[in-house]
């Protein structure tokens, strides 16, 4: 059915719709709905994971503020700087992707970008530094306790 008001009346008109113009149609709705149901399980995902990642480092650096002294101090230092910058990885950078990720675009713009990048950047490379210094650390432990 088809409306034709083009001298002003409204006409009625009797369209025939082939069976390839619905099958058309049903696969243009059943391909916006795969994708919705993408955005929705990436968005879910992204935000379980910067959720994950941002408590269970609070709860690190509770647990290693507060510990005792039957740690190595130094060895206690090196993990509080990897907590805190895992911490800052998923403030930053995780976090904030949570809209862009259900809304398929940056709205934060580009200040936020470049401060993303770079904190992310950053705390990757003193997350490598932490794990290799506890590393050398524990073999330097490791050589003083087989003297």
């Amino acid at each position: 059915m088809a409306f034709d008001t083009t001298d002003g009346g409204l006409n009625v008109k009797l369209v025939n719709v082939s069976d390839e113009n619905v099958t058309l149609l049903s696969s243009a709705a059943a391909v916006m709905s795969y994708e919705s149901l993408v955005t929705v399980v990436q968005t879910c995902v992204i935000a379980v994971i910067s959720s994950g990642i941002i408590l269970s480092n609070i709860i690190n650096l509770i647990v290693l503020v507060s510990a005792s002294a039957a740690m190595p101090w130094a060895t206690r230092l090196f993990l509080i700087n990897l907590s805190s910058s895992d911490l800052l990885v998923g403030l930053i950078a995780c976090a904030p992707a949570v809209l862009p990720a259900a809304t398929h675009s940056w709205s934060y713009g580009d200040v936020w970008c470049q401060i993303s990048g770079i904190t992310h950047g950053t705390s990757v490379t003193v997350s490598i530094w932490s794990i290799s210094m506890i590393g050398l650390h524990r073999y330097d432990l490791f050589l003083v306790d087989n003297s």
